[in-house]
C-alpha cells in the first residue's frame, strides 16, 4: 500500500519508471529516499465500455514493507505537508494523530458575493454553510488540490480513510463524516462509476465529490459557456454513465483543450441530472445516465500525469 512512486533505486542507480523494462531482470528495487523494499505494476489495458484506456505503471511497497520516519513516501510526511501551511485555517484541523478536512462547495464570484451582502442586511440572520469563506477560495482550493493529489497517487481510499477524516456542513442535518468511499470515484476501479450513480440516485447528496477519469472532449458548446466530457463508463451492456463539467473560464479552456485522453480528477458539486435513450445507427438502444457538475475555478482540476509525484 503507500504512495505509488514513479523512480526507484537499483543497484544503486536512480531508475525511471518509464525506463523500466518488463524484458530486463534487475536487481533488488529500493525506496529512492529510503531502503524499504519496492516492486513493479506493470500498466494494463481497462476497458470503459465505450473506449480501451491504458492504466498507467507505478513502483509500489512490497507486501510487509513501509518507509522509514521521515521519507518522502510516507502518507504521513505528505499529509503534514499539505497541513502545514493552513494550520491556522478552519478547513483542516489536527486531531491528535488524524487530521479532520472540511468540505466546502465552490459559488461563483458573483453569487458568494450576494449571499453575503444579502446575510449582512437587516432582518437577516446570517446562515451557517459550508461554502467557502469570502477571499479564503485560493487557499482553500490550493489545499484540496493538493488532498486530490494524494488520493491519486496512494492504491485505494482505504490509505487514508484512517488518517483523514472528511466533514460536511449541512444546515438542515448539522456536520457529519463523508466517507471516503463516497468522496472519490475513479473510472479505473471496477465499478466506482456505478456506486457513484447508485449514491447520488438513492438520496439527496450536497458535500462537493472528486471523480477521476479520463478526458473525452474539452467544447464550447455555447459563446462563453464551456464543458468538460469525461470518457463514459460502461453500467452493463446497453447502459452507460456520462459524465460533463461545465464551466464559463476561458482560461481553463485554453488550458484543457488539447488535453483529450489526458486523465483528470474534478473537485465538485455533482447530481444525476437526466437519464437519456439513444438509439446507435446499427438501432441498437443505449440509456445514457448523465452526470453533472460546475466548476468555478481551475484548482478544482487536477491533472494527472506519469510524473506526478507528492
Amino acid at each position: 500500500m503507500g504512495i505509488k512512486m514513479n523512480q526507484v533505486r537499483c543497484n544503486g542507480q536512480a531508475l525511471k519508471i518509464s525506463e523500466f523494462d518488463t524484458n530486463k531482470v534487475y536487481g533488488n528495487l529500493k525506496c529512492c529516499y529510503c531502503n524499504a523494499n519496492v516492486s513493479f505494476v506493470d500498466s494494463y489495458i481497462r476497458d470503459l465500455g465505450e473506449k480501451k484506456v491504458t492504466v498507467q505503471k507505478y513502483f509500489r511497497l512490497k507486501r510487509g514493507q513501509e518507509h522509514e520516519q521521515g521519507c518522502q513516501y510516507t502518507v504521513d510526511g505528505a499529509i503534514l505537508n499539505i497541513y502545514t501551511p493552513c494550520a491556522n485555517e478552519e478547513w483542516m484541523i489536527k486531531q491528535g494523530d488524524k487530521f479532520l478536512v472540511r468540505l466546502r462547495s465552490v459559488l461563483p464570484d458573483t453569487i458568494e458575493t450576494e449571499n453575503q451582502n444579502v446575510s449582512n442586511e437587516p432582518g437577516h440572520r446570517k446562515r451557517q454553510h459550508d461554502y467557502i469563506p469570502n477571499g479564503k477560495k485560493k487557499t482553500y482550493l490550493s489545499t484540496m488540490n493538493q488532498i486530490m493529489k494524494l488520493r491519486a497517487l496512494v492504491e485505494s481510499n482505504s490509505d487514508l480513510e484512517n488518517k483523514i477524516s472528511l466533514q460536511y456542513y449541512d444546515w438542515r442535518r448539522g456536520p457529519y463524516i463523508v466517507l471516503w468511499k463516497n468522496f472519490y470515484f475513479d473510472s479505473e476501479n471496477e465499478n466506482d462509476y456505478s456506486r457513484l450513480l447508485r449514491y447520488l440516485t438513492n438520496g439527496k447528496v450536497y458535500h462537493p465529490i472528486c471523480v477521476a477519469g479520463y478526458l473525452k472532449a474539452v467544447s464550447e458548446y455555447k459563446p462563453e459557456k464551456f464543458s468538460i466530457k469525461l470518457e463514459n463508463v460502461a453500467e452493463d451492456e446497453n447502459k452507460r454513465i456520462a459524465i460533463t463539467v461545465y464551466f464559463e473560464s476561458h482560461q481553463i479552456y485554453v488550458q484543457l483543450k488539447h488535453k483529450d485522453s489526458c486523465k483528470i480528477v474534478i473537485y465538485a458539486d455533482f447530481k444525476l441530472y437526466q437519464e437519456r435513450e439513444w438509439i446507435a445507427p446499427d438501432k441498437k438502444k443505449f440509456i445514457f445516465y448523465n452526470i453533472t457538475g460546475d466548476i468555478h475555478d481551475m484548482r478544482q482540476l487536477l491533472l494527472l500525469s506519469n510524473d506526478l509525484t507528492v
